[in-house]
Parts: structure tokens; C-alpha cells; sequence
């Protein structure tokens, strides 16, 4: 294609592109390079018409443009800037500052806002450090900008070249930003300079940013960081020109912003350091630590303000923490005790300068170390050669008329050492007065108070010494022990606590042992079991530590917890005794008693003088007593309480158990205690001179134990007096008037003074109250007034006193007023509903109202509690009087509690408690009910007993006549008539039970004829007035005339009996078998008719049909009877008495027909089963071997085995019975 040609195809695609038709522009395009490859301006406006329709495109034609265009492609390079990548863009823009100067800030602009790419900001970066190294350009100072806006916009480490370019950026952003930008300049700019330590335009800068943005906090930090960190380091004069205000300006404003700004404190304490006010200094550095806890610069200052107070520990702990081995640690190590400590600060001394404090430190290292040597070799002073090479008299003399602090300190510790207080004490004070910061002073001016007595002073300087030194080990441990003595222990816990922080586990192993026996003291359970077993942790083979925890689990009531702690130390220490002791003890307080007094034996055996072991075992032996007296198991009771009394006088024998009031007290109750046993029980076997006896071993009565008991209490209250000792012995005064009635009312009157004192010494104990107003209820000195004032004072105490609430309604009771009475003992049934005292002031109340069935029941509720010797009575009384009273027993509640509930059983259970506690002073009445309610349960012997006793203690009348009564006919029923004849004898007014009992004794005693002669005599008194009295009485006098003037004129009397009105059915019984004895038909028939009037009775039903069967076997014969038992048992079949008179009629009369063999054995089977159907039936023994003697014959011809079981069985029930070994020998020789 021509020149000419090429120039009007250019043209033409320009006028295309114009109209935007890009595509016709792109083929001309095309085709214009078809014909010349290298036409660049084809390739620029190919790239051109690319431009709108593929960016990638005009980039790449751009580019070939370029390639083929000869000098700069400007055009070209003008098109790429707006299709090119960005990451071309850097560089095409570079370019183009040079090619088109006059749109340098456009494309300074265009780089700027490229840089805003994360992966392009570098390279824009590094164009703008290239231009601005041309001071010539008029745009260097935007330049800059762009520069200081790229470095804050990215973070970036800066390199040691670009430093300056930075500052210089960064400055440019200060001079031209606004506010908001500034104030984020100078947080960057500000950190960068203090990391590069350019501390002059650090300062210069952040005082610049307080003028600017006054009201920004940032810059007074910065300020005041740098005057920290760096106010003690070299050329400090350089930067602190740069302040426009004196720094604590700068710091004071800070406060105002920040008030817990721990730069600005630190600037106020490093202040008061210079000053010398280190007290003031400290208290703003813990501020500032609170703040920043782990600051070194505080801890620097803290460390060195430690120092100064003489608290080098405290300061050691500081310069450990920040790892720094200087030679300030050094010197704080050489107070340290450790060996290997000092030898560590002497090393690090010796490669320090030998200033005057470091061979100070030094030599206080060679002198602990005991290197003489060493220490002579040192260029020492003064004083620290009178401290360490002199002799405390030639050190005194040496340092005598110096007045310097160091002088003064010294010659107060060498004035102590010498026992000199009063000069030491002046010297002390002299050098406080100069030096009021140091610990040292103020812990040996204490020291001196102490040993002086004056404990608030001493108290004041320990608390002082402490508060600059809270390590001083010896003002620590001696203001513990002011504090615990003056009782101050939130203060003793406080002081133990702050010195614990300072300190690490290993190194507080004694503090903790210390705080835990505070915790321990204060009852603080949990907190003590911590201190001790952190103590335990660091020093395992501690005991008293683990004896101390072992009484925390014990205070705290983990009682299981404690004895495996001290087993734990017995398994440590085999020979442990507070181990032992406190292992016994716990069992006691658990009430493990004679594991207890097993383990006081034990300890008791190897130091039998040891007087916590003797007072342990007497508590043990006493609570076991007490146990038992509970279980009214009361002789085992005494028995302990004489071996209590034996630990006892061994611990007298000691001179200094002697003051012990505990001793006193202990004996004193021991005796109270034993003097309430029952009569027979009450009385101990004591060392005559613990009782003032001639004898070696005194035996003492209630009476004696009494008296030695007031006597002992009265040793306790020389002693010490308090309330609890007076109410004892008004209680023993009381205990005094009712065992020993004759001397009651000078008992009372003694009892009721000692009782006012006990008020006296303490007013607001209910229990003095209600003792007071029982001591006056007292019958022998009744004063129901003062008794009625003093009860309610103790409930004005106390509401929910049971006690003298149940008091009150007795009083109430005395006084007859039943509804106040009422109200008291329901109160004290609210306050403890198992006190028995109130239920039985309730059942009381309701025998006085009447209410028979409330009170049986309220008495039987009592005997679920404890043993009550009212409440034995009164129940014991209400069960007889409804088992006695037909009408009250057939009630449906009433025999529910005697079938169901055995109330008999439970009411004799309470009597013969009570009779037995009570033993000669049981009262008539309770006798008779034992023995009324012995007599129900067949326990004849002891009912003998019990009317016995009742009869020597009743007084003539007809009570005791009963008495005798019931005795008789006891004797009676175990087969002694000869005793029945003397107690029926003994009657003094007879009437027709005793006269009749006496009859039947004489006739079983064989004297018949004074039997008949009574018979005959009653019944002439009794004929035609009583007619059920006569036939009784005919009845036995019939047995008598049968003995003496056989069969006619038996039948007399047994008809004279028969023809009375409510004849007996005995008298038939004996009638009927006197006709089928003797056949007599008629009197047979004649009864036959009269039992028709019991045939529908069960209870007579065996009687009357034995006596029919053998009328049958005589008449009819041996068939007919059987089937008419066999009717009789039909008609009766839960009979047992009946199936047994079936079963022996046919064993004696159908035993050899085999066809009853089998019917046999099953009737004596259910015979035998029908007499065990309810556990109320009661059978004899000699009965039931002799009803299993018939089973065993039934069962012989059918089953041998259980035949011969039966018999084995008779045997055990009555092994005298001859006819069960005879059959058993025959069975077994078979």
C-alpha cells in the first residue's frame, strides 16, 4: 500500500473511531497493518477502538505501538493508562510524569490512589522516594504528603534508610493535616521515634501534640513514658529541653484525664523519691502498679523505695522478677540468712565497683559467712568495723558521740545485746527521729516496749514496722501473737494475709501453718483444713501440721475425716500421743465409746500421768454411763461411773490438776450423776482423802455424794466463778432436797440463793430462770408465785424453752387452772414435739377434764420416747383399769390397743422399769399393776413378787385385803395352797372371794374338813340371797362329800346345787359325770337337757361333748358316739379342744380298725394345727407335749417318721413326761 494510501486509511479509521463504529475501525485497522506489520500508528488506533470494546486487547496493541514507534510513545502510553492491569499502571504512570510535566499532579494523584492496592503500595512508594530525591521539583512537598499518607496508611517495619525520608514525611503531615489526621499522625509517628529512640523529636513532638489537640490524652502519656524510662539515663539534659512546662505539669494533667494513669503517678512518685518522702512515694507506686502490674519501671521504683525502708526481701522478690542480677540485688541478698544466698551476693559484689554501699554489703556477707579473713581485707568505715570486728563494749565506746543514723542504729541493737534497755530504747528513738522510714527502727523500738510490758506501744511500732516491711519475720510473728492476745483477730487474719502475698508456696509453708491455727481459733473450718494441707504439701513429715489438720476435720464436724488423719500420723509416728488422745477423743464426741476408753487405755498404759488421757477416758467412761443409764441398763452404768471417779483421783494426784476448775466440776457431776441411780446403785468407792476419810477407800452414799459434790463445786467457784458452776450447784442443792426429803427445806433455801447467783452472774440464761422457778414449786418450799415469775422470765429469754413451758403448765396444774395448763403444754409440744414432759402433762389434763380414751392414748404415746417414770405409772394405770372394766374394753379403740397394739405387754415393760428404778420407793399401786399385768402374761412368780412387796408396804384395809386376795389365789394357781392359806388368813375383813379362796387352799392343802366346815359355813350366808354363790359353793362341797360319803349323797348336794337359779354348768359337768360313772340314766338325761342350753356354745362345747360321747359309748355303744363327736365337730370345726376330745376317742376305742387309720392321722394333724391358729391362745407346755403324744400315736401306723418327730418334740416341752419316753422307745425298738 502506497504513503498515500496508508495516510487516507489512518484518516478514515480516525473518523470512524469518532463516529464509534468500532468495529468497522477495527477491520480498517486490520487491514491497514495486513499491509504494513509494522505500521505503529495502526497498532495505536486499533488499540484505540479496542478501547471500548476489550481492554486486554488495546493493552496488547497499545504495547506492539509502542514497540514499533521510534522516540517517546506518549499517545501510547497515555492509552495504556486507561486499559493496562493495575499492576502495569505503577510504572506507565512513572513514564508519563516525565513525558507530560505539566499533569505531574494529576498523575501524583493517580499513583496516590493506586497505592490504596495492597500488592501495588510498595511500588508506588518506591516511585515517590524516587521523585522526591529531585529537590528541583516544585511538587517535592506533595511529593512528601503522598509519602507520609502511604507509611500511615501501611504499617510498615521502616528501613534504616527511609528514617529520615519518613520524618520528614511525617512531619509534612503535621504541617499540612487536619486535626483528625494529625491525631492519628502522632499516635504512629510518636511510637516509631521512641522505638528509634529519637527521644529529642519524640518529646518535641508529643509536646506539640498537647499544644494541638489539648484535649487528647495521648501525648501527655508519651511525655510522661519518656520521662520514665529514660529520666535516669545519660544526656537526659538533650530531651528535656524540648518541655515546654516542667514535667509535673504535664503529669498533673494527665491525672485529670486519667486518674488512675500509672504513668502519671509514677512521675509524682519519682518526685517525692528525690524528696526523701518514701512513704508517700510507695503509696503512689502501688498505685501505679495496680494499674500495670507488671511495669518494670515500677517495679524498679518499688524495689528501690523497699530498699530504703530496710525491706530488703521485699526488694529482692521486685529485682527477681525483673531478672536483673545488679548490684542493688546484690546488696539485698547480704541480709538474707542463707548461705547460699550470701555466697551468690559476695560473688556478685566482688565483679561490681567497690562502692561504699557494695563493701557495706560485702562485709555483712563475710561476717555471716564467718570469712574473718575476707572481711578484715575490706576498706571498711567506722561503723561497719565497730558492727562487725568489735566487741559490743569496745563498738559501743567507738561509736560513743556520734550522732549519725547509721551510729544511732547500731548503738541501740549493741545497747540491747548488752541488756542496756533504757539506752538502747534512746538510741532507738534518736534514730527514728532522723530516719522515720526504716523498718529496722521501729522493729526494735517494739522489741523494747514488748520486753518493757507496754503492750500498745509495742503494738504501734510492730504495726508500723510492718507497714514499711511487710517481710520483717519477727514484727510479723510478735504483732500475730498481740493481736491474738488483745483478741483481735480480723486484724491478726488481715496481717497474716498480706504477708502470705508476698510470698511463694515453698517459702510461706510457717505463715500458712500460722494463718491456718488463726482459722483454726476463729472456727473458720475450711479455711484452716487449706492452710494446713498447703503446709502438709511442702513439709509432709510435719506431725504438727498434720495434727493441726486432724483437729480442723475434727472442729468441723468431719469426724471420719480426722480419725483417718490421725491414724495417719500414728502410722508416721507409732508413738504419737496427741495422735492417740485426739483419735479417742473424736470417738467420744461420736459417741464410739468403748473404742474410746479401748484407745485412753492404751495411751493410759505407756504415761498413765498424762492429764488430757485421764480427763479423755473419765468423759468417755461418763458418756458411756450415761448411754447406759438412757437403756436403764443402770448397774454397767455405775460401773463406768466408778472408773470415771478412778481417772479422776489419778489426775488429783497431780499438784497442778489441782487449780484446774475442769477437775473439780467433772468429779462434782460424776457424783450428781451416780446419786440418781436407783437406791441401791447410788453409791461409789472413793480415796478417803479425796473425800476427807480416815479410811484408804471410802464408800459413799447418795447422802455422801451430794454433799462431796457441793463441796467440790464450791472448790470450782474459789477458782473462778461463773454462771454454769452456780446453776450446777443449785442444781446438786435441788437434787439434795428430793432424795433426802428430811432436810428438803434447808436444801431448797441453800439451792434457791445459789441459784439467784447464778442469775446474778449472767441474767439472760433461761436455764438459771427455770431452775429458780422449779426450785420454788418444790412442795417443801412452795412459793408458786416466785415460781411463776421466774418461768416466764425464762421464756421472755427463750420462747421455745419445752422445758419451762411444760414447768409453767404444772404450775398451772397445781393452781387448777386446766385451760392456761393446756395452752403450756401444747406450747412446749410446738417447740419439741419428743419432749415426753409436755405429751404427759397433756394426758393429765385430759384425766382431770374426763377424757379417759385422750389420756390412754397420749400415755401410750409416751412410751415411744424415753423412759418416764410418770408416764410408766400412768399408762401402766389407764391399761389395767380397761382390761379390769369390761364395758371399757369391749369399746372398739380400747380393744384394738390391747389385741393389736399389745398395750398390756408394752404397760408391764414401763412398770417394771419404773419399779425397778425406783426399787424400795415404789409406790403400792405400782406394784399392783406390775403384778396385775404379770398375771395376765402368766408370770405368776413375779406377780407373787410384786402383791408381795405391795402388801408389806400397804397399810391395813381393805386395799391391802385385795391385796392378800389376789396373792392367795396367785399361790393357787402355781400349786402352793399351804401359802394361799397363810396369805388368805392374813385378809382382816373377809368377804366371800377371800373366804371361798380360803376354802379351795385348805381343800388342795388336804385339810378337808376345814375346808367343808368353810363351805358349809358361807353357804348358809349366801343361800337365798345369791344363788350363782351357792351353786359355786355346792359344787366344791359336792367334791368333798363324793371323797368322804361316796355317790348318794353327792347326787344330794349336786341337786340342791342343780335346783338353784343360775346354776354353774361345773355343777353339771360334775353331775353328768357322776351318772355315767355310776349309769345312772335319769341324772344323765336330766343334764342332757340342761346342756341344751349350751349347745350352741363354742366355749363349752369339748366339755359337754366328752361327757355326752361316753353317755352314748355306755347306751348304745362305741359307733353312735363316734357319729355323734363327728356331728359336734361339723358344727364346731375351728374347735380345738373339741377335735382333741374327737381325736382321743379314737385312739381309744377305733385305734386297731385300719379303716381308721388314715382318718385318724388327719384329725390329730388338724388338731395339732387348730391349736397354734392365733399367738393370742396360750398353752401350756405339759398340754401341748401331751397333745402331740396323741398326734404321734395317730401318725404311727401311717407315717413312723413324722410319728417319731412328734414325740422327739413332746419330749423337749416336757422332758419329765414318762408316757412320751415310753412311746418313743417303742417306735424306736419297732
Amino acid at each position: 500500500m502506497s504513503s498515500k494510501e496508508t495516510k487516507a486509511l489512518i484518516k478514515d479509521i480516525r473518523e470512524t473511531i469518532k463516529l464509534a463504529k468500532y468495529g468497522d475501525a477495527i477491520h480498517k485497522c486490520q487491514r491497514l497493518l495486513k499491509g504494513d506489520p509494522k505500521n505503529h500508528m495502526g497498532y495505536l488506533l486499533l488499540g484505540a477502538a479496542y478501547q471500548n470494546v476489550d481492554k486486554s486487547e488495546a493493552a496488547k496493541y497499545l504495547h506492539k505501538s509502542i514497540e514499533y514507534t521510534e522516540g517517546p510513545a506518549t499517545v501510547a502510553l497515555q492509552g495504556l493508562a486507561n486499559c493496562a492491569p493495575n499492576t502495569e499502571l505503577p510504572d506507565i504512570y512513572d513514564q508519563l510524569l516525565d513525558l507530560i510535566p505539566e499533569k505531574t499532579l494529576d498523575y501524583y494523584e493517580k499513583l496516590f490512589a493506586l497505592s490504596s492496592d495492597a500488592t501495588l503500595w510498595q511500588a508506588c512508594l518506591n516511585i515517590f522516594k524516587k521523585r522526591v530525591l529531585n529537590h528541583e521539583d516544585v511538587n517535592s512537598a506533595k511529593i512528601q504528603e503522598y509519602l507520609g499518607r502511604i507509611w500511615f496508611a501501611n504499617d510498615v517495619e521502616i528501613a534504616a534508610a527511609d528514617h529520615e525520608l519518613y520524618k520528614n514525611s511525617m512531619e509534612t503531615l503535621l504541617r499540612i493535616g487536619d486535626a483528625e489526621l494529625k491525631s492519628n499522625v502522632y499516635k504512629r509517628y510518636l511510637k516509631w521515634l521512641y522505638k528509634n529512640q529519637d527521644l529529642v523529636a519524640c518529646l518535641r513532638n508529643a509536646c506539640n501534640m498537647t499544644v494541638s489537640h489539648p484535649r487528647a490524652v495521648y501525648g501527655y502519656e508519651w511525655i510522661c513514658k519518656i520521662y520514665c524510662e529514660n529520666h535516669d539515663q545519660p544526656n537526659t539534659e538533650e530531651w528535656m529541653k524540648e518541655l515546654k512546662v516542667p514535667i509535673q505539669t504535664y503529669a498533673e494533667k494527665l491525672l485529670e484525664f486519667n486518674a488512675n494513669s500509672n504513668l502519671a503517678l509514677l512521675i509524682k512518685a519519682f518526685d517525692l523519691f528525690k524528696q526523701e518522702q518514701y512513704v508517700a512515694a510507695r503509696q503512689l507506686t502501688l498505685q501505679a502498679q495496680q494499674c500495670h502490674p507488671s511495669y518494670k519501671v515500677t517495679l524498679q521504683l518499688l524495689a528501690r523505695i523497699h530498699m530504703k525502708f530496710g525491706a530488703y526481701r521485699l526488694a529482692s522478690l521486685l529485682w527477681q522478677e525483673l531478672g536483673r542480677q545488679n548490684e542493688e540485688f546484690a546488696q539485698c541478698q547480704s541480709y538474707e540468712k542463707d548461705v547460699s544466698k550470701l555466697k551468690e551476693a559476695a560473688e556478685l559484689l566482688t565483679g561490681f565497683p567497690q562502692s561504699e554501699l557494695n563493701v557495706k554489703a560485702l562485709a555483712r556477707c563475710y561476717h555471716k559467712l564467718g570469712e574473718a579473713e575476707k572481711l578484715k581485707s575490706l576498706q571498711l568505715d567506722d561503723i561497719t568495723r565497730a558492727e562487725y570486728l568489735l566487741s559490743p563494749n569496745e563498738a559501743v565506746q567507738a561509736m560513743s558521740g556520734k550522732e549519725s543514723f547509721e551510729a544511732l542504729l547500731l548503738c541501740g541493737k549493741l545497747h540491747m545485746e548488752l541488756k542496756d534497755y533504757g539506752e538502747a530504747l534512746n538510741c532507738m528513738l534518736k534514730a527514728a527521729r532522723l530516719q522515720p522510714h526504716i523498718a529496722e527502727c521501729f522493729d526494735y523500738l517494739a522489741r523494747l516496749y514488748q520486753a518493757n510490758g507496754d503492750i500498745s506501744r509495742a503494738r504501734k511500732c510492730f504495726e508500723k514496722c510492718i507497714s514499711l516491711n511487710a517481710l520483717s519475720q519477727q514484727a510479723v510473728d510478735s504483732l500475730s501473737s498481740i493481736y491474738q492476745q488483745l483478741g483481735e483477730e480480723d486484724l491478726n487474719e488481715t496481717l497474716l494475709l498480706n504477708t502470705l502475698r508476698y510470698l511463694s508456696d515453698d517459702e510461706a509453708v510457717r505463715l500458712q501453718y500460722k494463718l491456718g491455727l488463726h482459722f483454726l481459733h476463729v472456727h473458720k473450718w475450711d479455711n484452716a483444713i487449706q492452710c494446713f494441707r498447703l503446709a502438709i504439701k511442702y513439709d509432709v513429715k510435719c506431725m504438727v501440721y498434720w495434727e493441726s489438720l486432724g483437729d480442723a476435720y475434727a472442729g468441723r464436724g468431719s469426724y471420719n475425716s480426722g480419725i483417718r488423719v490421725f491414724q495417719k500420723i500414728l502410722e508416721l509416728s507409732p508413738g504419737n500421743c496427741y495422735a492417740l488422745l485426739q483419735l479417742a477423743v473424736i470417738k467420744t464426741t461420736i459417741r464410739m465409746y468403748p473404742e474410746a476408753i479401748a484407745d485412753f487405755d492404751l495411751l493410759l498404759k505407756d504415761h498413765p500421768d498424762y492429764l488430757p488421757a485421764l480427763k479423755g477416758a473419765a468423759e468417755a467412761h461418763i458418756g458411756l454411763a450415761n448411754n447406759l443409764k438412757s437403756q436403764n441398763i443402770y448397774g454397767r452404768a455405775k460401773d463406768h461411773f466408778q472408773l470415771a471417779v478412778g481417772h479422776l483421783q489419778s489426775a488429783f494426784l497431780q499438784p497442778k490438776a489441782q487449780g484446774m476448775i475442769w477437775l473439780w466440776r467433772l468429779t462434782a457431776n460424776v457424783f450428781v450423776q451416780t446419786a440418781q441411780l436407783p437406791q441401791s446403785l447410788a453409791n461409789l468407792d472413793v480415796a478417803g482423802s479425796l473425800a476427807k476419810r480416815e479410811e484408804e477407800i471410802a464408800y459413799l452414799s447418795r447422802k455422801d455424794l451430794l454433799q462431796l459434790a457441793q463441796r467440790f463445786y464450791l472448790c470450782a467457784l474459789k477458782f473462778k466463778q461463773n454462771t454454769f458452776l452456780w446453776y450446777e450447784l443449785a442444781l446438786c442443792s435441788y437434787y439434795s432436797a428430793v432424795y433426802m426429803p428430811e432436810e428438803a427445806k434447808d436444801h431448797l433455801e441453800t439451792a434457791a440463793k445459789v441459784c439467784k447467783m447464778a442469775i446474778k452472774e449472767n441474767t439472760n440464761r433461761w436455764q438459771n430462770w427455770n431452775l429458780l422457778g422449779v426450785i420454788n414449786m418444790h412442795a417443801a418450799n412452795e412459793n408458786l408465785a416466785v415460781a411463776q415469775h421466774s418461768f416466764i422470765q425464762s421464756l421472755n429469754l427463750e420462747r421455745r424453752s419445752f422445758t419451762s413451758w411444760t414447768n409453767l403448765g404444772v404450775l398451772y396444774l397445781k393452781l387448777s387452772d386446766i385451760r392456761l395448763a393446756n395452752e403450756a403444754f401444747k406450747r412446749a409440744q410446738q417447740s419439741s414435739p419428743i419432749y415426753p414432759n409436755a405429751w404427759i402433762g397433756q394426758a393429765m389434763v385430759a384425766e382431770l377434764i374426763g377424757d379417759q380414751e385422750e389420756a390412754f392414748d397420749l400415755f401410750r404415746h409416751c412410751q415411744q420416747f424415753e423412759y418416764h417414770p410418770e408416764a410408766a405409772i400412768g399408762y401402766a394405770h389407764w391399761v389395767c383399769q380397761v382390761i379390769s372394766d369390761p364395758e371399757l374394753r369391749e369399746k372398739p379403740h380400747n380393744k384394738y390397743a390391747i389385741e393389736n397394739w399389745h398395750a398390756d405387754i408394752y404397760a408391764l415393760d414401763a412398770i417394771n422399769w419404773y419399779v425397778q428404778n425406783e426399787e424400795a420407793d415404789a409406790s403400792v399401786s405400782a406394784l399392783t399393776f406390775q403384778g396385775f399385768l404379770c398375771i395376765r402374761q402368766k408370770l405368776y412368780q413375779q406377780a407373787i413378787k410384786a402383791f408381795s412387796r405391795a402388801c408389806k408396804q400397804s397399810d391395813p384395809g381393805a386395799d391391802r385385803d385385795k391385796l392378800y386376795t389376789n396373792l392367795g389365789y396367785l399361790y393357787l394357781k402355781i400349786g402352793q395352797p399351804e401359802q394361799a392359806v397363810n396369805a388368805f388368813n392374813t385378809v382382816a375383813h373377809a368377804t366371800f372371794k377371800p373366804i371361798i379362796g380360803l376354802a379351795l387352799a385348805y381343800y388342795r392343802s388336804g385339810q378337808l374338813e376345814q375346808s367343808y366346815s368353810i363351805y358349809n359355813s358361807v353357804l348358809g350366808s349366801v343361800v337365798g340371797q345369791d344363788d350363782e354363790k351357792a351353786a359355786t359353793i355346792l359344787v366344791a362341797m359336792a367334791s368333798m362329800v363324793y371323797a368322804f360319803q361316796g355317790e348318794r349323797d353327792t347326787k344330794t348336794v349336786l341337786y340342791q346345787c342343780i335346783l338353784l337359779k343360775g346354776v354353774p354348768i361345773q355343777a353339771l359337768h360334775s353331775a353328768c359325770a357322776l351318772g355315767v360313772l355310776h349309769e345312772d340314766n335319769d341324772l344323765c338325761e336330766m343334764i342332757m337337757s340342761e346342756f341344751k342350753a349350751y349347745q350352741f356354745n363354742e366355749e363349752h362345747c369339748a366339755n359337754i361333748a366328752y361327757l355326752t360321747a361316753y353317755y352314748w359309748l355306755i347306751n348304745v355303744g362305741a359307733r353312735q358316739a363316734l357319729n355323734y363327736l363327728q356331728t359336734q365337730v361339723r358344727m364346731f370345726p375351728l374347735s380345738a379342744g373339741l377335735r382333741r376330745v374327737f381325736l382321743k376317742f379314737l385312739l381309744d376305742y377305733f385305734r386297731e380298725d385300719s379303716l381308721y387309720e388314715l382318718a385318724t392321722a388327719n384329725t390329730a394333724l388338724m388338731t395339732l394345727k387348730l391349736g397354734h391358729n392365733s399367738l393370742r391362745s396360750s398353752i401350756k407346755a405339759s398340754e401341748e407335749a401331751e397333745t402331740r403324744i396323741y398326734v404321734s400315736r395317730a401318725l404311727e401306723p401311717v407315717d413312723k417318721t413324722q410319728s417319731e418327730k412328734q414325740i422327739q418334740c413332746a419330749l423337749r416341752l416336757n422332758p419329765s413326761n414318762t408316757e412320751a419316753r415310753q412311746l418313743l422307745a417303742a417306735i424306736t425298738a419297732h
